[in-house]
């Protein structure tokens, strides 16, 4: 035995003693060892560990013979023990008897959910029914809303009445679809802990380009609404400016205006607009780049979210003004006499024109998820959304239909007008279209930088994984989204066509085809896809296109 007896001679009687004596002092140990482990086992039997079965390699009694303390709370008493899941808790209890010295513990994604108590977590704040649907109500309504009485003239009264409500049941229906398929993909094992966006959504069911798409598509419709909210920044505080001055003139009698201040054209009929060359159209949008840009550049845009409620002020006034302003003006259409200067006929061909302006007032589909997701009810998320869009439908045909109807002047001033807005048909010396310009003045303002706040943490996290890369991503990236909306204000300061150009095409991708493309895809992989579904779906989708491709087209020219 030389490694025993490194010094003795390895036939030695000595070198056989000691080898059997080291032998029967290691076989002493083991045997402790075993005693000691035994009774630990005993010890552990006679009171409960965690969820209380038996490590015993005995078979286990059957359940209802078990003590009740031994049985786990959560384990249904109608089965018995599953041998795989006993096997996985011995194994479990093992692990936990070495993890004080070893700090052996077992991950928790292998532990049977049975092992575990379900512990109440308090989620966000939840929301009613009714801030939901005014929540939506207030983000669906927005500057479009300006631009309605001119979009029904082309559609004609009464046809572009019902496109409105027709519009805004289709963008309806899509909506419901964004949130009933997020909320079901939501429900997947691998997205129960993170919330999705009806982005991920796309990701999860088409290939990654398409989530690009999609991505792109919500990002062109920001970029439209930043070019809108610069063209009326720009208009509104012409318009303030000129009265401001005649006011310092002594020349703004708001309390001696003709038709109660209906105008053809504002800015035409104002005679201190040739004066000031510094300040017009053309300047006015260059200096609002001294104001904008730096809050643009802001890292958050916390401080301006607290604005946010003006845009509700904002919206009521804007109600309001139209109600007095027809009221007092009275009805003045006619719809037989096509001669009579006012004249509105009930039916138009140019339907295509009242449908892109409309594709961007319903566009919400980027964001309905994330404004429903704390309905305290989510059971009734159909009925909010409904009820939201119906509101905002009513909304629209109201102040679009109850203008035109009552302008007092020629119809054809309504649509002439650049920009296509029903304030630039009242006159620069009326006191309340000054307040309610002076209000969207400072709710642009503040919705300006929120808009390009959110664009550009979606496309730098789309490209960089960082919504604040550096101060000079932000400075470049604000630098050129500014710069389009300038020359935009500048050469073509017509609010409505850019509103239904920018609707249609991001219309097409977010309202029209991923929704029911998406809902397509997830039906079929439940197997619950029929022929009907498919082809109303896809006839939703063609609608879209041809929404897009009709914007270009002016109808009424080849009739």
């Amino acid at each position: 035995m030389p490694i025993l007896c490194p010094q003795i001679e390895s036939n030695s009687p000595f070198c056989a003693l000691r080898t059997y004596i080291v032998f029967f002092k290691y076989l002493c140990f083991i045997s402790l060892a075993m005693v000691e482990i035994i009774v630990n086992d005993a010890e552990s039997e006679s009171a409960p560990l965690i969820n209380s079965f038996s490590t015993s390699t005995k078979a286990p009694r059957p359940y209802d013979e078990e003590p009740a303390w031994r049985r786990p709370f959560n384990y249904s008493v109608q089965h018995g023990i599953d041998p795989e899941k006993l096997s996985r808790l011995q194994r479990y209890r093992y692990y936990q008897r070495l993890a004080p010295p070893m700090q052996m513990l077992v991950p928790d994604h292998i532990i049977p959910p049975e092992f575990f108590t379900v512990v109440p977590v308090e989620r966000g704040q939840s929301q009613s029914s009714m801030v939901t649907i005014f929540s939506l109500w207030n983000t669906m309504l927005g500057t479009s809303l300006l631009c309605l009485p001119a979009a029904i003239m082309h559609s004609g009264l009464i046809l572009g009445a019902f496109v409105v409500f027709g519009v805004g049941a289709l963008t309806c229906y899509t909506a419901v679809l964004t949130v009933s398929v997020t909320m079901e993909v939501q429900m997947l094992e691998i997205f129960r802990k993170t919330p999705l966006e009806f982005v991920d959504v796309i990701e999860h069911y088409m290939p990654k380009p398409s989530a690009l798409i999609a991505l792109l598509a919500g990002s062109a419709s920001f970029l439209g609404a930043l070019m809108v909210f610069w063209i009326l920044l720009s208009n509104f505080t012409y318009g303030v400016g000129v009265a401001f001055t005649n006011m310092a003139a002594g020349t703004f009698h708001y309390h001696n205006l003709s038709h109660f201040g209906a105008v053809c054209d504002a800015y035409n009929s104002t005679s201190t607009v040739t004066d000031w060359s510094v300040w017009s159209p053309q300047t006015v949008p260059i200096y609002l780049i001294i104001i904008l840009l730096p809050l643009c550049c802001l890292k958050s845009a916390t401080f301006l979210s607290k604005f946010n409620s003006l845009g509700v002020v904002c919206i009521v006034f804007t109600v309001m003004f139209v109600v007095i302003k027809g009221s007092s003006w009275g009805l003045n259409i006619s719809i037989t006499d096509s001669d009579s200067p006012l004249y509105v006929a009930p039916f138009n061909v140019d339907i295509n024109k009242l449908t892109g302006t409309l594709t961007l007032s319903f566009f919400i589909h980027n964001a309905v998820v994330a404004l429903v997701r704390n309905n305290a009810n989510p059971r009734k998320n159909t009925r909010d959304v409904t009820m939201a869009f119906l509101l905002v439908a009513v909304t629209y045909g109201f102040v679009g239909v109850f203008f035109l109807v009552t302008f007092p002047l020629d119809k054809s001033c309504i649509t002439d007008v650049a920009s296509q807005l029903l304030f630039d048909n009242i006159s620069l010396n009326d006191l309340l279209v000054l307040i309610a310009k002076m209000f969207q003045i400072i709710q642009l303002v503040t919705v300006f930088p929120l808009v390009n706040f959110v664009l550009r943490s979606q496309l730098f996290l789309g490209m960089f994984r960082d919504p604040f890369c550096s101060y000079k991503h932000v400075v470049v990236f604000n630098f050129i989204v500014i710069s389009i909306c300038v020359l935009i204000s500048i050469f073509y300061p017509r609010v409505n066509t850019v509103i239904r150009y920018v609707g249609s095409v991001s219309g097409l991708a977010y309202i029209f085809f991923f929704p029911c493309f998406i809902y397509l895809l997830h039906s079929y992989k439940n197997n619950t896809l029929t022929w009907v579904s498919a082809v109303v779906h896809g006839c939703i989708i063609l609608l879209g296109l041809l929404n897009l491709v009709s914007q270009p087209l002016n109808f009424s020219k080849y009739l």
